[in-house]
């Protein structure tokens, strides 16, 4: 299918912005697609590739819950079937049309995973935007693969075919998980490949820590955007005897970075999920810890965060609170005011922001 003529939404739903790029036409246009071989699509944010795609037997990985929420929704506009979706690679690839992510340790990891059941015939297409496409990304590639041909450029994208894998290519996913050591919880923080602050601590994560012992001691808590966790473990070790904590997260490595540190907790529960869509488990929580992402993949947004405020006000028990930490350079404040009862400064610094929400009783 052409993607000019498909019906593409972004998830969240923003008529502003495309739900494609040059850079899906392109890897479109470069892939074989012969028939009866098996193709592996991965990081295709919105499906674009998949609807492309769509008459061709395909698998489709992701780490987004927003992303499969997205491909759902688009396939069922476009009247195409969805593709077999997976949490991992589990068989061999004749084709592989990868979205080349942000993150240089998942983009590594990811195709490490790949290899471990593919060989040296499987054909790789890795595409992105030329702006995007960095020079950690091409040595990426030059480390796993003996051939990088990256190709002619157009409009702005490109798109590299890689060949022949080295044999150890598929060895040392495991180095590629990450660990640092957070003073004020006396613990190191893991993080899987592709999980947020993979290399040290979130500033505004560092801000919010500072102020546990200002929050309420509540029984039904949620970590909305949890990351690695690091907010629930600081709450968790301000007020050990919490009933119950959820864990929510858009990403999967996310969450099983969440699981990681927060392991010694049995009260804690973990939802993938794109904020509360369908979680009626969590309705009347008492209090909601949120560090809102204003970015999805490269593109900068505050329609993640907008969703994620006004979920929180359908979700917590009247009179209940959500406390937000934001870059001062975003302005939350008019966005807080509309939802809530009551929104006030419980913390600042030079960069960052803390917000004490009420929500109506």
């Amino acid at each position: 299918m052409n993607l000019t003529s498909a019906r593409l939404q972004r998830v969240p739903k923003d008529n502003t912005l495309k739900a494609w790029s040059a850079a899906d036409e392109l890897l479109l246009s470069r892939i074989p697609l012969e028939a009866g071989s098996s193709i592996l699509v991965v990081n295709d944010t919105f499906g674009a590739l998949s609807i492309g795609l769509s008459e061709h037997t395909h698998d489709w990985w992701n780490d987004s819950a927003m992303s499969i929420q997205a491909l759902q929704e688009n396939c069922t506009v476009n009247d195409v079937s969805l593709p077999t979706l997976i949490q991992s690679p589990m068989r061999r690839y004749d084709t592989v049309a990868i979205h080349i992510p942000k993150s240089l340790k998942l983009f590594e990891w990811q195709l490490r995973r790949i290899f471990e059941h593919c060989d040296e015939q499987t054909q790789f297409f890795a595409a992105g935007m030329v702006k995007h496409i960095s020079a950690g990304h091409i040595k990426v590639m030059n480390k796993l693969f003996a051939s990088v041909n990256p190709g002619r450029s157009e409009k702005k994208a490109r798109v590299i075919e890689l060949k022949q894998a080295f044999a150890s290519a598929e060895k040392q996913v495991e180095s590629l998980t990450t660990e640092y050591p957070v003073e004020s919880l006396n613990q190191n923080i893991v993080n899987l490949p592709g999980c947020f602050a993979q290399n040290s601590i979130d500033p505004g994560a560092r801000v919010f820590l500072n102020c546990m012992k200002l929050l309420p001691e509540a029984k039904k808590v949620i970590d909305l955007g949890c990351g690695n966790g690091i907010l629930a473990l600081g709450y968790l070790i301000q007020y050990p005897e919490t009933q119950e904590l959820n864990c929510v997260d858009d990403s999967f490595q996310a969450i099983g970075s969440a699981k990681i540190n927060l392991s010694s907790y049995s009260q804690v529960n973990y939802w993938h999920n794109n904020s509360f869509n369908g979680l009626t488990e969590l309705n009347q929580s008492d209090l909601i810890l949120c560090n809102p992402p204003f970015h999805q993949s490269t593109t900068l947004t505050e329609n993640i965060a907008k969703k994620m405020f006004q979920d929180a006000v359908k979700v917590l028990a009247p009179g209940g609170e959500c406390w937000v930490v934001a870059n001062r350079h975003l302005v939350y404040q008019p966005m807080l005011r509309s939802l809530f009862a009551l929104v006030e400064v419980a913390s600042k610094d030079p960069k960052f922001t803390v917000f004490r929400c009420v929500n109506h009783s």
